[in-house]
């Protein structure tokens, strides 16, 4: 132990009688935290209203609008209306539309979006038979920036459903206007009044209910009708049998008078002649008066059966009113069954609620009617703290990658070291002067980020142990790479650095990267010190914390063991190429 603390101590005496060693050990330590500071400030707010208000997204308009009823509607005018009262983006209003896309094109612009002339036409195609779905097009120049696209993309779908909602909310905000207004005026000449206490429904009902009774009056009168027109066809067959029969029978009486005549006795022949002629004459005369009579039936007869036809076309027509009037009935009694349950069900008093209240209310409802809540789970004030932890953690790496790079891992023959320096004793005591160096590297960095940058952290003192654990880690595992591997080892540190800062999470959730990653990010020490940092930042939750420092102090034991193990075995591979090196005339 104590040749570990005279190596240590020898370094402290070397670096400290040396101007040049001391510039460089500031140079070490603050080169690390202003790695940390510009990127955590560089990315503090990018998605704010400041940051993205200066992103610059052309609109044009062609849409000339359209008449309605003598009303002129342009909604495209309506849609620059309201952007340019928007600043969420920094939107530029250009005279043309090529203009704005030239400007796309050019780099002017990440994005333009444009309306073309038929979009008002398109908007209120659904008022007749042809219905087209309107279109907004957009211009989006990938190539100008890599993370613009996405933001421009939000304020495009942003646009589009802010178009959708004022649409609907007009709509709507419309037709509950006329609704409410119906409700109120004449219907079927009957004035409604609130104050009669009396619904719409009610007096529905009611006029149904007069209307059935009616019907069932005029039923009643066309039962008589059809017994009318039975009678009249009884009457016009009576007579039709009456005059054909008449003339017959005063045929059959004269014949039988005739007789009766040559059974009389020749004393009273005389008299009966005188009788016989007498009543000839009648029966002539009673014959000339039934000839007309018959004459008349007959021109009677004609007219009866148009009359009779008459009398039964009207009574099918008034038997098919009855059944007309009977089926009316009977729809009459099942709507006025269908109103009473309305009226007796409370969600009528719902609708009627609704229908009676503000018409922008409602509207504002139907086009946007779910509302999420959001309760943020350890909240972040600013996109910079979040990502802070990963910066942080990535410049205490490359802290410690530079000192690897200028300070030497070997310790050289000193006359002020005893001869019997062990090399672990040597390991170690080289090391303390790379911890020493990696504390203050972590300490600015932590400072810095707590009060210059002002990064969220609600547990200062663990998160400043964090990331002294951290450097601890970082720095043994990087010195014992190149004290076992020499100039391979800080390739092989680098290399680290490069798939760490790839595929650890630190930008990008590690669900969205690819294979490879996900399977070996867990096996790195990057995750579980920013994982540390994040508790200290959003909040702790459980023992996780803890459990994310015991797993760092596990690349402790891994960095010894190359250290002191596999250094052996490597050594004369190391001092061959150390001499190589210096051969080449070239390389350090």
């Amino acid at each position: 132990m104590k040749n570990i603390f005279l190596v240590f101590i020898q370094d402290l005496k070397r670096i400290s009688t040396n101007v040049v060693a001391i510039v460089v050990l500031i140079g070490l330590t603050v080169i690390p935290s202003l790695y940390a500071w510009f990127n955590t400030l560089s990315n503090w707010d990018p998605y704010g209203t400041d940051s993205t208000s200066r992103i610059k997204v052309a609109v044009a308009s062609d849409d000339p609008g359209v008449t309605i009823d003598g009303v002129t509607v342009n909604i495209g005018d309506q849609i620059i209306s309201n952007l340019k009262a928007n600043t969420t983006i920094g939107w530029v209003f250009t005279d043309s539309t090529q203009e704005a896309i030239d400007g796309v094109y050019s780099g002017d612009y990440y994005a333009a979006l444009v309306l073309p002339s038929d979009f008002t036409s398109d908007m209120v195609s659904f008022l007749s038979d042809s219905l087209e779905h309107p279109q907004i097009q957009y211009y989006c120049n990938q190539k100008k920036n890599a993370i613009a696209p996405k933001i421009t993309d939000k304020a495009k779908k942003a646009v589009q459903s802010q178009t959708n909602s004022t649409f609907v909310n007009t709509l709507t905000k419309s037709l509950v206007s006329a609704s409410s207004a119906a409700i109120t005026v004449d219907f079927d000449s009957l004035t409604l009044d609130d104050t009669t206490g009396n619904s719409l429904i009610d007096v529905i009902s009611g006029k149904l209910t007069d209307a059935y009774n009616e019907l069932q009056t005029y039923n009643v009168m066309l039962d008589s009708l059809i017994s009318i027109t039975q009678i009249s066809s009884d009457v016009s067959s009576l007579a039709r049998s009456s005059s054909s029969d008449l003339p017959e029978t005063l045929d059959t009486q004269a014949g039988e008078l005739a007789a009766l005549q040559k059974l009389l006795d020749a004393n009273s022949v005389s008299s009966l002649s005188e009788v016989s002629a007498s009543l000839s004459e009648n029966v002539s005369s009673i014959r000339s008066v039934m000839s007309s009579i018959s004459s008349l039936y007959q021109d009677m007869d004609g007219d009866m059966n148009t009359f009779t036809d008459a009398i039964t076309q009207g009574q099918e027509n008034l038997t098919r009113t009855q059944q007309t009037l009977n089926a009316l009935m009977t729809k009459l009694s099942d709507s006025i069954e269908l109103l009473n349950k309305i009226a007796s069900d409370p969600e009528y008093d719902f609708v009627n609620e609704i229908l009676g209240s503000d018409p922008q209310t409602l509207a504002d409802f139907i086009a946007s009617p779910v509302e999420i809540t959001t309760k943020k789970i350890y909240e972040i004030s600013a996109y910079g703290s979040a990502v802070s932890p990963f910066y942080t953690v990535l410049s205490i790496w490359v802290g410690g990658l530079i000192m690897v790079a200028i300070i030497h891992t070997q310790v050289k023959k000193s006359k002020h070291l005893p001869a019997g320096v062990k090399p672990y004793q040597k390991f170690f005591g080289r090391y303390l002067t790379f911890y020493c160096i990696g504390q203050l590297q972590t300490l600015l960095i932590v400072l810095g980020n707590l009060f210059y940058i002002q990064i969220q952290c609600p547990h200062p003192v663990l998160y400043w142990f964090a990331c002294s654990v951290t450097s601890l880690v970082f720095t043994i595992f990087m010195y014992a790479l190149t004290v076992a591997f020499g100039n391979i080892g800080e390739a092989l540190a680098i290399i680290f650095m490069v798939v760490q800062v790839a595929g650890s999470g630190g930008t990008f959730p590690i669900d969205v990267l690819p294979k490879v990653y996900r399977m070996i990010y867990r096996y790195l020490p990057f995750p579980y010190a920013m994982d540390a940092l994040r508790e200290t930042i959003g909040g702790m939750y459980g023992n996780y914390y803890w459990e994310c420092i015991g797993r760092l102090f596990i690349y402790i034991i891994i960095a010894i063991l190359i250290g002191l193990v596999l250094r052996k075995p490597f050594e004369q591979l190391n001092h061959y190429m150390e001499r190589s090196k210096e051969n080449s005339g070239v390389m350090l």
